[in-house]
């Protein structure tokens, strides 16, 4: 049964986001069938349109949220922090991550690598008219890349806002509005509580191709009562990788320790690409040194990004971790647990084996030694095919023989550590490539 604690937050939750000028209207059948009916409409005024002044109009939208003064950018970090419970200093910083990307350059670069020419000077063979897309509510601003890239296959875009942020999709839309009208009139932002049949069917039935990502339940539930297309993004995790030239040179491994604790702290680890195991080619005693100074940096990274307030059952979960870690220490087994006394803020867990398992988020991290990176493949091959990213901290020189590594191992996705949030364009959720599954291109 629900917690309560979680109940009363989400209700809280989505009564800031009603009250909110910002938030993505609450609708019904009636209401969602009229808005997809004008989505189709203008969407056919798209085909006379040029690729390339769709991309323009993108490219000028995010130039306006980026700007220091930019009234959307204002409008969501003003709104976003009471509606989705991430801190102030989180969605100034990491808000502009989602949005970086999609400038026009990177757009063409993706639809020329992932569908060849085809996009250009006409609409390629395939792309749905209508794609709907339910977004996940564990991050904010994750509208931006979706809209966009439906937008550049001129196919209209129907966003089913997630509880968890009902506010950046609406800003999005409307911003492409002010920017492109025509553009816009292809974007509808809209809510319905999750599970609610009704809108389920007429979304589902209408759109050419539905796109959602969330928890794996909920993916296979959408999946089998979509009557078209679909592409679901279920859970996923990732970790990192320091390698012994890294622990053994002091510069190298604050610099490491730095990196690693910004990847757990962007969005409080509830994104796929945060890292909750951390492999350490060394013994369980360099171990144990580095969480002691991977600590200091967790601690800074607190101070910088202040973390979300936890709800009850999320903070029941991290006292778990921690006194799971602190009664197998008393039984003999080799841990090392770092934390704040006061707060929940962040744990650190050492652990002797190499076993890759998930931590409760809240920025927690299990901090494993192997005798080498070879050893890797094994720890994690029981949650290989729900693996999406590994970040590395090494040597130049040995860089391109760990990517093999944990590549072979399925890992989809490899960045340097301390870049795992900032990924381009063209990385490939679950392997799977941006668009080309759109239109059903190998």
């Amino acid at each position: 049964m629900p917690d309560a604690g979680i109940n009363r937050r989400k209700a809280c939750l989505a009564t800031v986001a009603d009250e909110s000028p910002h938030s993505a209207e609450t609708v019904g059948p009636v209401q969602l069938a009229n808005r997809i009916e004008r989505l189709r409409h203008a969407q056919r005024r798209l085909a006379g349109r040029s690729s390339d002044s769709i991309l323009a109009s993108i490219d000028t939208v995010v130039h306006e949220w980026l700007r220091a003064d930019s009234p959307w950018r204002r409008s969501a970090e003003e709104a976003l922090p009471p509606a989705t419970g991430f801190s102030a200093e989180m969605i100034r910083v990491a808000l502009p991550l989602q949005i970086e990307p999609l400038r026009a350059p990177n757009l063409r670069n993706l639809l020329d690598n992932e569908i060849g020419s085809a996009w250009r000077g006409t609409r390629p063979t395939g792309a749905p008219d209508l794609i709907a897309h339910v977004l996940p509510g564990n991050l904010a601003g994750l509208a931006a890349i979706p809209v966009a890239l439906s937008l550049s296959l001129k196919s209209a875009a129907l966003v089913k806002a997630a509880s968890g942020d009902r506010i950046f999709p609406l800003l999005w839309a409307r911003s492409i509005g002010e920017v492109d009208p025509e553009l816009g009139a292809c974007v509808a932002a809209c809510y319905w509580p999750g599970g609610d049949r009704s809108c389920e069917e007429v979304a589902f039935a209408a759109a050419d191709l539905v796109v959602a990502s969330g928890e794996d339940a909920s993916i296979e539930d959408i999946r089998a009562r979509c009557r078209g297309r679909f592409i679901g993004h279920g859970h996923r995790f990732s970790f990192a990788v320091l390698t012994r030239e890294v622990l053994s040179d002091e510069a190298k491994l604050e610099v490491a320790a730095d990196a690693l604790a910004l990847d757990v702290a962007l969005w409080d680890q509830r994104g796929c690409l945060s890292p909750q195991v951390c492999f350490i080619e060394g013994t369980f005693d360099e171990a144990r040194r580095f969480g002691s100074r991977l600590a200091v940096a967790f601690a800074r990274q607190a101070r910088l990004l202040p973390p979300r307030r936890l709800s009850f059952e999320e903070q029941v979960a991290v006292r778990r971790f921690r006194d799971e870690a602190e009664w197998e220490k008393i039984a003999g087994r080799r841990r090392e647990l770092f934390a704040p006394d006061r707060t929940l803020d962040w744990s650190i867990v050492v652990e002797d084996e190499a076993r890759f398992r998930p931590t409760p988020l809240g920025r927690s991290l299990r901090v494993l030694p192997v005798a080498d990176v070879g050893a890797i493949a094994a720890a994690v091959r029981p949650l290989r095919r729900f693996l999406q990213a590994a970040g590395i901290a090494s040597t130049a020189s040995r860089m391109k023989d760990i990517e093999r590594i944990v590549i072979r191992a399925g890992v989809p996705h490899v960045a340097l550590l301390g870049e795992l949030q900032k990924p381009e364009l063209s990385w490939r959720q679950g392997g799977r490539p941006r668009i080309a599954d759109w239109i059903g291109v190998d």
